[in-house]
């Protein structure tokens, strides 16, 4: 019971980060319904999920300082009470532009109960432990990817888009107020003081702070497009939308064991947590050759499962590097300020993506320009110092 008492948190975390960054997931399935409804073309779709990014890039500063000072619950009930009301806007929207609106809002409900916030809320309950913490936390993300694409395909399937989307939202904010009001302490908040809060805003003279910001940023959106693409990229291959479900599925299958290898070994290997990220992005990129190779769908069923394994290790990634580098009393104000540092790519990343397939109709050049970018992320943190802590 008490070791159960005390891993609830995570547990909760766990559903924070599933129902939030891991509907990034689903975003794919409802490109081509809402490109027939409303007579738009992919580019212009593939632009919803720069809000994913935009919006955290710019309000993740100001949400990482709440997290140092104000009780967590009640972030978190806020954030996702806006965005589950923001998905049920979108899902009675009359037009393109409603529906954009409404996810600027559900993107920023989502950042309340988001990465920020979770990996605050695990690195200041688990001192010692962040790395288990964050893992667990994150495995969530990699049970939405198993489960929630085949969810949404049967959904899709019996109702029109909108019916699922409505069904989808009411059913989430259930399952998030209940995880915010059994898994976080009450008055759990912030512990910074303004003496602490002072100094760590020293972190911005620090390369270290960039390097890891670059770093994250590049890493993570390489799986943010990723994760919009997938689906109508496995589709323009011919495959049905149930196996592209079922693609995912295995991926975040795969995922889940990615985030275990990272909760065994992160805490085991402190002093090398920079080598654990190289050696994560490495194996991202060996997964880009093998689904670019894929002649066959178990070739498709290999990939997926060392894309997979790679993704689900490298999301637990950022709480976990800047824990070995910064104080956990100001963790939720560095993570926070390095959020903007997603904007650039985020914000060209998956409109240029729907471009390239709409010129071309295929997502291979796509994969080779993430695959350069995970590249990029590596040799960046092979330039990081020893960690301090």
């Amino acid at each position: 019971m008490g070791v159960l008492r005390t891993w609830l948190p995570a547990a909760s975390g766990m559903v924070f980060l599933g129902l939030g960054a891991g509907l990034i997931g689903i975003y794919g399935f409802f490109v081509e319904p809402l490109s027939k409804e409303f007579g738009v073309g992919v580019a212009v779709l593939n632009i919803g999920p720069v809000a994913l990014l935009l919006v955290p890039g710019l309000v993740s500063p100001f949400v990482g300082r709440l997290v140092d000072r104000v009780p967590i619950r009640r972030i978190v009930l806020v954030g996702s009470t806006v965005a589950m009301g923001a998905l049920l806007a979108i899902s009675r929207a009359p037009s393109v532009a409603w529906a954009g609106a409404g996810f600027l809002l559900f993107s920023l409900g989502l950042v309340m109960y988001g990465p920020v916030v979770v990996n605050g809320l695990m690195v200041k309950l688990y001192p010692g432990r962040e790395a288990r913490a964050l893992a667990v936390a994150a495995i969530g993300i990699s049970v939405a990817t198993a489960v929630l694409p085949p969810v949404m395909g049967l959904l899709l399937g019996a109702f029109d888009w909108r019916a699922a989307l409505s069904m989808l939202a009411c059913a989430l904010l259930l399952i998030l107020w209940g995880a915010a009001l059994v898994g976080v302490p009450p008055g759990m908040a912030g512990t910074a003081v303004e003496a602490q809060a002072k100094a760590g805003r020293e972190f911005y003279r620090e390369g270290t702070f960039w390097l890891i910001g670059v770093c994250m940023a590049l890493g993570l959106n390489v799986s943010v497009i990723l994760a919009i693409c997938y689906p109508p990229h496995f589709i323009a291959a011919g495959y049905t939308p149930v196996e592209a479900g079922w693609f995912l599925s295995l991926a975040g299958i795969s995922g889940l064991v990615g985030k275990v290898t990272v909760a065994w070994l992160g805490d085991h290997l402190r002093r090398h947590a920079k080598w654990l990220v190289v050696a994560v992005l490495m194996i991202e990129v060996f997964g880009f050759t093998l689904l670019l190779g894929a002649a066959s769908i178990d070739d498709v069923y290999v990939a997926m499962i060392v894309m997979g394994f790679s993704g689900g290790a490298f999301l637990p990634m950022h709480g976990y590097i800047n824990s070995r580098y910064f104080d956990a009393a100001v963790i939720g104000q560095v993570t926070g300020a390095q959020m903007p540092l997603f904007l650039p790519l985020g914000l060209v990343g998956a409109p240029l993506a729907g471009y390239v397939f709409d010129r071309t109709g295929s997502y291979d050049l796509v994969l080779v320009g993430l695959a350069a970018i995970a590249c990029v992320a590596a040799a960046l943190a092979v330039r990081l110092p020893a960690p301090t802590r």
